[in-house]
């Protein structure tokens, strides 16, 4: 009977820090959607931008490709956070289908590159920045195999198979980004050009330095994947292994963000000075908060893996509420 109470107890521990878990997960995926519907927004201050220019380049077409782009990967996003929410008894259907539908976003965004990159060809641009427009394309195509990769994992009931092609998927990721970085030591020669080492530079600069770190965390998470996709049963030692690199994944992806976040605050307030229009302004203060939202959603995965982590920003948060006016009076 005692062992009965006992079993009951662990099991009532597990299923509550599993919820735990999923919840915290489920906000990270509703705050990467918010992260790409201000993303969207931005696309959308650029648009206005390129519509209000005296003669239109064919950027328009680009830009409403770019919008949809992230407006479905914000839908991906809420698809992958109603998985977490509401876990369905056949696995991992919610996350392959958001996965799936991250892949079609990323096809749309490799015709936006692919009409950039057609303008970019059809005006005397010099030849790095014509190189820098098609690796943009190569970008986006190798995210969106990552996505794919994704969508083949969690089609897999077996862990170690899922597991597999996960790593695969941040092998993928890895890649992408290095040819993003790839793209901006292209451009950056084109920048320092037209506009010197002053501020503008340095905060373009700063933004394709910050693809380095993404592409740390790629590498961080595949090694975690095949890791643990060695590991014939799923072991108390081998998923905190796992975890653990996940979190070091998930902090240096937070850590792209931060650079990120100071790019675009460095550009936007380098455009304001340089008197560029209001909406180009917008645009990357909008991407600024994107950055800063997605540095937001990697602390939610970060304390969904370490439970010590979230009690931390639990108690924190519990601290900053009672230390309120409000509270305060209340105590007293």
């Amino acid at each position: 009977m005692q062992f009965s109470l006992g079993t009951r107890a662990v099991f009532s521990i597990q299923c509550r820090s599993v919820e735990a878990r999923n919840r915290l997960l489920g906000s990270a995926a509703l705050a990467f959607g918010g992260a790409f519907a201000l993303h969207a927004v931005e696309h959308a201050f650029r648009l206005s931008d390129v519509l209000n220019a005296p003669d239109p380049t064919g950027l328009d077409v680009a830009e409403c490709l770019a919008i949809l782009q992230f407006l479905v990967l914000g839908l991906a996003a809420f698809f992958a956070a109603q998985a977490f929410f509401s876990p369905s008894e056949d696995g991992h259907r919610g996350l392959r289908d958001a996965a799936a539908l991250l892949a079609a976003a990323y096809g749309f965004g490799l015709l936006s590159a692919a009409f950039a990159a057609g303008v970019d060809f059809s005006e005397p641009h010099s030849h790095p920045y014509r190189v820098a427009g098609v690796l943009d394309g190569v970008f986006i195509a190798t995210l969106m195999i990552a996505a794919l990769l994704a969508a083949i994992a969690f089609s897999r009931r077996e862990r170690a198979r899922r597991d597999y092609f996960l790593g695969w998927t941040g092998i993928a990721f890895m890649a992408a980004n290095l040819v993003g970085l790839m793209a901006g030591l292209f451009r950056s020669e084109t920048y320092t050009d037209q506009s010197g080492l002053g501020t503008l530079t340095f905060g373009l600069n700063l933004g394709t330095t910050s693809l380095l770190a993404a592409a740390v965390a790629g590498a961080i998470a595949a090694f975690a994947f095949f890791d643990a996709a060695q590991v014939e049963s799923s072991t108390k030692d081998s998923v905190a292994r796992r975890d653990l690199l996940l979190t070091v994944a998930a902090g240096t992806f937070a850590f792209f963000g931060v650079l990120l976040l100071g790019s675009e605050a460095i550009v936007a307030i380098a455009n304001s000075g340089m008197g560029h229009s209001g909406a180009e302004v917008a645009s990357t203060w909008f991407a600024a908060l994107g950055a800063l939202v997605s540095c937001a959603a990697a602390v939610c995965v970060i304390a969904a893996l370490q439970p010590a982590f979230a009690r931390e920003l639990q108690r924190l948060r519990m601290a900053g509420v009672s230390s309120a006016p409000g509270q305060q009076t209340t105590h007293r």
